[in-house]
């Protein structure tokens, strides 16, 4: 059993006889969704990135990977991770969800900028790349990483910020475009067409829109209105046919290409 201090525990449910099939404990909490490589799992605490293992029978605690993502005043915990392209990629300034309104359309709280976070899955070496450089931002969702063509985007829910950057062969990011959108939701990329499935919430006429732009460039391809009130800050969920479902705490909705 590990040494570390306990703040939070991770459990494996044995699916057939719904016992419990492993713990293992973490040194911090966590809101975020937990991600997998294989039989690898990663959990963004508090502060870091931790890294468990699934040997077939328990969890085992990865202590030699420890990755401290919150180094400056003023930034707070991250959200979901994204494991791709031997990294991991997620959001911080996660803390103040719950002043959700409908929207999230200045309602952070964090007073640092809010930041793309890259971990590299083999020296734990983090990355900060700020989306906008605003203050009090938030989100409550992944990015959206397209490793094939090398493109990141990232997002700012609070500031209405949407943006894109290039991923360089040592993982270094530059921006490639931006641009003035109020997206929540998690983020669809579909990699044979280049196409990024968003969202925009309309606080003033308190309507939700899917958005779907051209990955490359960040132009707009084709827009719908979903018919829900509030800002949606939940999964999209692809279909099977050109299709995808919409979910919000109002509306479920399903769109389709013609």
């Amino acid at each position: 059993e590990s040494a570390h201090e306990v703040a939070s525990e991770r459990v494996c449910l044995e699916p057939d006889r719904r016992e419990i099939g492993g713990r293992c404990q973490l040194p911090e909490p966590s809101i975020a969704r937990l991600s997998a490589d294989g039989d690898t799992v990663y959990v963004v605490g508090d502060t870091h990135l931790f890294r468990l293992h699934w040997d077939g029978r328990e969890l085992q605690f990865d202590e030699g990977f420890q990755a401290r993502y919150r180094t400056q005043e003023g930034q707070t915990y991250g959200w979901d991770a994204v494991i791709v392209g031997g990294a991991a990629w997620f959001l911080d300034n996660g803390f103040g969800s719950e002043g959700y309104a409908g929207t999230f359309r200045g309602r952070g709280v964090s007073s640092a900028p809010l930041h793309l976070v890259r971990v590299d899955l083999s020296t734990a070496a983090v990355t900060l790349t700020e989306i906008c450089g605003l203050p009090n931002g938030i989100v409550a969702n992944p990015p959206a990483i397209d490793i094939d063509r090398r493109i990141a985007v990232g997002y700012d829910s609070s500031n209405a910020v949407l943006a894109a950057f290039d991923i360089g062969r040592d993982g270094t990011l530059t921006p490639r475009w931006q641009r003035q959108q109020d997206h929540a939701c998690h983020p669809s990329v579909v990699s044979d067409t280049g196409e990024l499935v968003t969202a925009d919430h309309d606080a003033e006429r308190f309507a939700d829109a899917i958005v779907v732009l051209d990955i490359e460039t960040g132009e707009e391809r084709r827009r719908v209105e979903v018919g829900s009130p509030l800002q949606s800050v939940v999964f999209l969920a692809p279909g099977f046919a050109r299709d995808l479902y919409y979910c919000s705490f109002s509306t479920l909705a399903r769109i389709s290409v013609a």
